[in-house]
């Protein structure tokens, strides 16, 4: 899809409107009256569908990444696209069965395997996908996250279940042998010797982080992680005595989190149903890693994704070598982050794309801690994803990301109608799958973690049993709410969309936050990164929001992407 066509004007009409306004009332909604900052007119979308018409369920073409998009509008119209496209009924050329992303055209990676490397795992159409919990955010090592109380972001490297006789430091500054940790009345941890005796630990003090505040729309500040906070996280130990955690650094150091926080964070709906994640890469991916070679990709490698179509025709012809041919070569590397829950846990899951998949089940007995007992297969229906290619010039690649609009409620925000400046209140009244009805917060306060030594569910706040606790989307399209404009541009997106959409499409329930990307593809640097550098998906960044993706993903190298490196080529 070239630019020229991507920024074409478009009012929506009267009858446009009507069909936006028309459909099934969902807890959240897109406005349908944005000044035309990022239009898409009717020939241009109906270019997007293979037919060449919008037909209902109708497949969508990816959009053509080889040519170069014009900010801002390419790359939120390049999201839109690559969304309708891998969302798409798959036909038989790519293996048929389900959504294109989870055709056999497309693998599933594995999660890390006890050889410290991942695997390609073709989707097949007789076998259910294999869904993983993990944790909700991930540091810039691909390491569970967590925050200090000084705003330092902790990466823990490796977990410790009963140590024998580790060191702690003392604060004179002598290393002893740490006997136990007992939870004393109103939280605070003791630390004692092997013979009893309470011990004068020394914590970890590094500068505090200040964090930028935001002004909202209504009135309520909100903090911003800085990138260099979480680029410059100070690597953990994990010690884990009975179910309490400590967390040290290299020197002995005990790290002082904020009550409450804990690394692998987990979601849940209002029901109590677990989110799980599965991360999906197309063929282009996959065989160019696989040209890589067996070895690990090392951090500081100069190899970078397919940029251009010559780029992609050398992929192909290694495929074609191999046996394989790559569809849709245009659409050059692409992966994919969805998050799920059972389809159970949704009056309505007719509304959402689903698949069946395998998950783990827990023994929840124990309120505070859910233990697992085995896995069941189930119809599981998708929340979030995220949707991230190489296209020209952009090693980064561009990171997009939608939800389904039952999630959550926003912030407060301010958007540019075509009768002037709207200002939309916060509101949490409607039926939200991660938020009480009319919830007044607080929001987004962590309540359970997945302690990835034992695969149990774990209460981050003993006492207090492990349940949901309400979510707002802190910075609605990408952006702290009162930047108007880019708001505008990202709801125009989708108003353009989901307006030209047939009724009945499931397509409809779902809508962009935001997209972001580097000034001409540069490594992101903190002053470089646009568009709407504020994305969190509330189901996968839920506990992070004022962060952004490179925050974690810091290169315009193949190994901005967390799995790339470890994964082994296909057979």
């Amino acid at each position: 899809m070239s630019h020229s066509r991507t920024c074409l004007g478009l009012s929506l009409s009267a009858a446009l409107v009507a069909v936006l306004t028309s459909r099934p009332l969902d807890a959240q909604t897109v406005p349908t009256d944005p000044q035309a900052a990022c239009p898409i007119s009717a020939p241009t979308f109906a270019s997007m569908f293979v037919s060449g018409s919008v037909t209902l369920n109708g497949v969508v073409k990816p959009a053509d990444s080889t040519l170069n998009l014009a900010p801002n509008c390419g790359f939120f119209v390049w999201t839109e696209q690559m969304f309708l496209w891998l969302t798409s009924p798959a036909p038989a050329s790519y293996g048929g069965g389900g959504r294109i992303m989870l055709s056999p055209a497309f693998y599933t990676v594995s999660p890390v395997g006890a050889d410290g490397r991942r695997t390609f795992l073709r989707n097949q159409l007789d076998r259910p996908l294999a869904m993983a919990l993990r944790m909700t955010e991930l540091g810039p090592h691909d390491l569970p996250a967590l925050l200090t109380r000084s705003g330092q972001v902790v990466e823990v490297q490796s977990v410790e279940r009963q140590p024998r006789e580790p060191l702690i430091r003392l604060q004179s500054g002598k290393a002893v042998k740490l006997g136990t940790i007992r939870r004393l009345q109103g939280g605070e941890l003791q630390f004692l010797d092997p013979a009893g005796r309470p011990l004068n630990v020394r914590k970890l003090a590094p500068p505090p982080v200040k964090r930028q505040m935001i002004q909202m729309p209504d009135g309520r500040r909100a903090a911003l992680i800085p990138p260099r906070a979480i680029q410059n996280a100070v690597r953990a130990r994990k010690l884990i005595f009975g179910n309490i955690p400590v967390f040290l650094d290299s020197a002995g150091n005990v790290i002082d989190t904020e009550p409450g926080q804990a690394d692998g964070g987990v979601l849940l709906s209002q029901n109590g149903s677990l989110i799980f994640y599965i991360t999906h890469v197309n063929q282009m991916y996959a065989w160019h890693r696989t040209m890589q070679g067996p070895g690990l990709i090392p951090g500081g490698t100069s190899i970078r994704f397919p940029l251009t179509a010559a780029d992609g025709a050398a992929v192909s012809a290694f495929a074609t070598a191999h046996g394989a041919t790559i569809i849709d070569p245009e659409a050059l590397a692409i992966e994919t982050k969805s998050s799920w829950v059972e389809a159970t846990s949704v009056a309505n899951p007719n509304d959402y794309v689903s698949a069946s998949a395998t998950i783990p089940t827990f023994d929840k007995s124990n309120p505070e801690l859910w233990v697992p007992n085995g896995q069941k297969t189930v119809k599981m229906v998708m929340v979030g994803i995220h949707v991230v290619g190489s296209t020209f010039g952009h090693g980064e690649m561009v990171w997009g990301s939608m939800e389904h609009l039952g999630n959550t409620p926003n912030a407060a925000y301010s958007y540019n109608s075509t009768t002037g400046l709207k200002n939309i209140g916060q509101n949490t009244s409607g039926t939200w799958l991660f938020t009480p009805n009319g919830s007044g917060g607080p929001f987004n306060n962590m309540n359970a973690s997945w302690d990835t030594s034992t695969g149990n569910l774990v209460s981050t706040s003993p006492g207090t049993p492990i349940a949901p606790v309400p979510i707002l989307r802190e910075f609605p399209w990408g952006m702290p709410g009162g930047s108007t404009s880019m708001n505008t541009q990202v709801i125009s997106a989708n108003a353009a969309v989901i307006s030209q959409l047939i009724a009945g499409d499931v397509r409809r329930k779902y809508f962009q936050i935001g997209t972001t990307w580097t000034i001409g593809g540069a490594a992101p640097n903190g002053a470089n990164e646009v568009g709407t550098n504020q994305l969190a998906n509330t189901t996968m960044e839920t506990f992070v929001q004022g962060s952004n993706c490179f925050s974690c993903h810091t290169t315009n190298k193949v190994v901005v992407s967390h799995v790339y490196s470890k994964l082994k080529p296909l057979p």
